[in-house]
């Protein structure tokens, strides 16, 4: 099974929100976390995205890009989010999309340097929510931006366990 389905299962047994809200893995590059979410379950009143749904499709993009590059360093570990945020610039149409990238592209050397000291580490990220088809390179605008800090505690090696 590709490393997005088994990710994909393990994101909708272990955060039963994800399969509600729809969440889809779109792609995942080791730099960067495509995850899309039909409208329909996720209308407000107004039928524009609704604001809880909207911030936690931003989340699950970014709790999963971490989840997924600890995995890259064959490392694994409870990664929780300490702190975030989201403002709305224009209102959720459509099917949209979070898309969560590494700060620079790639895993900072703070947070590795981290995790091998202490076995823990902060990483900061923003994703972006955009309307639409799912896009590593979207054409448009942001209709929302989530910036958090998530937290990773208790790293232990997938080789030694």
């Amino acid at each position: 099974m590709p490393q997005l389905a088994r990710f994909q299962k393990r994101i909708n047994e272990i955060i039963p929100l994800s399969e509600a809200l729809g969440v889809r893995l779109e792609s995942y590059d080791g730099h960067a976390l495509l995850v899309s979410a039909p409208l329909e379950p996720n209308r407000n009143h107004q039928g524009t995205g609704f604001g809880g749904s909207v911030y936690s499709v931003a989340v699950i993009s970014a709790w999963g890009l971490v989840e997924l590059v600890l995995g890259d360093l064959g490392l694994k570990g409870n990664v929780v989010i300490q702190v975030g945020e989201i403002e709305h610039l224009e209102p959720v149409t459509t099917d949209f999309y979070a898309l969560c990238r590494l700060p620079g592209g790639e895993v900072p050397d703070r947070f590795r340097k981290s995790l091998a000291r202490h076995g823990r580490a902060r990483l900061s990220l923003i994703a972006e929510i955009y309307c639409g088809k799912p896009s590593l390179a979207p054409s448009a605008e942001p209709a929302a931006i989530f910036q958090g800090r998530f937290v990773v505690q208790e790293i232990h090696s997938r080789l030694t366990n």
